[in-house]
């Protein structure tokens, strides 16, 4: 029984599951249809050439549509009079057997059109931003209009299907099924009654676009701007070089001479092309940055130009001044699609620091533009350096080190700095518009000049500096020196070094070795010139006394001095010294 009764349960339960399903494809269908077929919305924006204007939204809705919104018409018609976030409602029209509602939303300019649209989408449920954008022609780089606005009419209407949707109208429990509620009809962008072509679509990256313009531009714009390193005094000046083909300016002579004129600023000076050539170069006069900014707005076809300097000290280095510049400027319009924009400083040579070939010179330094600032690092250097040093034959000696920078430089890191960094013994002066700091070190033995050298910024070729003198066979002595400025103090000088190398107690008649390439004898002394470091053998003879044998004769001189003194007095009392001596008065020569 039970075996045969299995079947029959089987057969019962699959036609119930059979009729089950069929009853909600037909109820799902029936449901899809109703929301499919509910209505479709036009839209037509008319713009006026300064940026006004007012977007359409045509809301229709079949009679057979109709019939499945519980209300009908009247109750669309009484959600959009109660609910109605912003958009002007024009009244319901018939046309034929359709309803048609119609809602309007009037703009001043593009920022009004998005300021506007906001709040309908926000009744919509809708967290997007509205963005729209309206570029007029810019003449002679754009004939025609451009629009670009990110919400559908679909999205300023969705409010009102909602709506609808909380109230129970549609016959729908599923929130997801809004969206499918109205279809998007036709959408018309216009201006001073031409329809604008639409160019693209809703994607990731920019919203669609409507465009009648035809645009045109310069190969390329360079901008080259002075007087940053003086941001104090606020006066700069910039130079704006445009590369243009020959072709595309005749198209448009007249246009563009007029926009040559119209940008050069007064007191400016613009030299055109030659009759075959292609290069314009527009000279502002000097101004202030907020000026500079201003003028390029002019010459580019653009706004929101900014130009700005500002100057601090370096944080982690005393000798470092922080320039940061904010040049930006936008290309858009006169760069067109393909032509490109360069930005760059021009200050003078050494404003970074380094070695300067030409002092009168210039230099360049490219920026990036953009709102942010560029920071530029303007290193200070002493701009003058030289070094003393005498030897004596013991392989000690004393080395002067003088180090000189202009008094404004002096100013901006201060003398205390200054100190600081050569260290402990270190003697300021002031020359006109120089100051130069000086150290000095002295040691008597070949060891400890070594040491005093390296506490005064010198090292060798590895390690410590390197003095040494020994006698020859032939009575001469051998002088070698291998030392030059260490990493350090090399990197706060610019200026190349010279060299004087002198003997206490010796004089140099001869260079051996030169690894320099630069050193010259004198009379007295070796000198070497254009650089900071010196590897040389030279040759000495013995000149008079040392220090140590004058100091000996001296001590000697004064020995020897006192006992003649003593003799003298001796003499002169010998009487009264016998007397002493024997017990008896003094008389005859030599009593006193």
């Amino acid at each position: 029984m039970l075996n045969t009764a299995r079947p029959i349960v089987l057969r019962t339960s699959w036609g119930m599951s059979r009729l089950r399903l069929m009853l909600l494809m037909l109820a799902g269908a029936a449901a899809m249809l109703l929301l499919a077929a509910c209505g479709e919305v036009d839209d037509v924006t008319a713009i006026s050439e300064d940026g006004s204007g007012v977007q359409t939204l045509a809301v229709t809705i079949s009679e057979s549509d109709m019939e499945d919104i519980d209300g009908g018409a009247k109750a669309v018609e009484s959600v959009i009079e109660a609910k109605n976030p912003g958009l002007s409602y024009e009244g319901m029209t018939k046309d034929g057997t359709d309803t048609v509602f119609t809602l309007t939303l009037e703009f001043a300019d593009a920022k009004d059109y998005a300021k506007k649209a906001q709040p309908v989408l926000a009744a919509g449920d809708l967290s997007k931003t509205a963005e729209v954008t309206f570029t007029p022609p810019s003449p002679p780089f754009s004939s025609g209009y451009t629009f670009t606005r990110n919400f559908t009419a679909k999205e300023l209407t969705r409010w009102a299907v909602k709506a609808l949707f909380d109230d129970g109208k549609l016959g729908s429990d599923s929130e997801s099924d809004i969206d499918q509620a109205l279809d998007a009809g036709d959408v018309t962008v216009e201006v001073e009654g031409t329809s604008l072509e639409r160019t693209s679509t809703f994607g990731d990256d920019s919203a669609p676009e409507w465009t009648s313009a035809q645009s045109v531009g310069f190969d390329s714009v360079n901008v080259v701007t002075t007087g940053v390193e003086d941001p104090s005094a606020d006066s700069y000046t910039r130079t704006l070089t445009y590369e243009l083909k020959r072709e595309t300016y005749l198209d448009a002579k007249d246009e563009f001479d007029a926009f040559f004129s119209e940008a050069t600023p007064e007191g400016g000076d613009l030299t055109p092309a030659e009759e075959t050539g292609t290069t314009w170069v527009l000279a502002f006069p000097a101004g202030t940055a907020e000026q500079v900014g201003t003028w390029t707005d002019a010459a580019l076809a653009t706004s929101e130009s900014t130009f700005s300097v500002e100057t601090s000290p370096n944080s982690e280095d005393p000798f470092a001044i922080d320039t940061r510049v904010v040049d930006s400027i936008e290309c858009a319009v006169a760069c067109g699609e393909s032509g490109t924009l360069s930005q760059a400083l021009q200050v003078p040579a050494g404003f970074t620091g380094g070695e300067v070939e030409d002092p009168e010179g210039t230099e360049e330094i490219a920026l990036d533009g953009g709102p942010e600032p560029q920071v530029i690092t303007k290193n200070i250097t002493f701009s003058e350096a030289s070094y003393a040093v005498t030897v004596n034959r013991d392989g000690g000696g004393s080395a002067t080190m003088k180090l000189s920078l202009p008094a404004a430089d002096d100013e901006v890191v201060t003398a205390d700095n200054v100190t600081d960094f050569l260290g402990e013994g270190t003697e300021r002066s002031e020359s006109g518009d120089l100051v130069t700091y000086t150290r000095t070190a002295e040691a008597d033995t070949s060891s400890d000049f070594s040491g005093a050298l390296q506490k005064l910024g010198f090292e060798g070729v590895e390690g410590a500096p390197e003095v040494s003198v020994s006698e020859r066979s032939d009575g001469d002595y051998s002088v070698s020196l291998a030392m030059g400025v260490n990493e350090k103090l090399m990197s706060k000088i610019s200026a190349e070094g010279s060299w004087t190398i002198d003997g206490d107690g010796l004089r140099p008649i001869a260079v051996v070795e030169d690894q320099t390439g630069s050193a010259a004898l004198g009379e007295e002394a070796v000198t070497v010139d254009g650089s900071h470091g010196v590897i040389l053998n030279v040759t000495a003879e013995r000149t008079g006394l040392g220090v140590g044998a004058i100091v000996g004769i001296v001590v000697l001189l004064a020995v020897v001095g006192l006992a003649i003194a003593a003799g003298v007095l001796g003499y002169l009392y010998r009487g009264r010294i016998k007397s002493l001596l024997g017990g008896s008065s003094p008389e005859g020569p030599g009593a006193v």
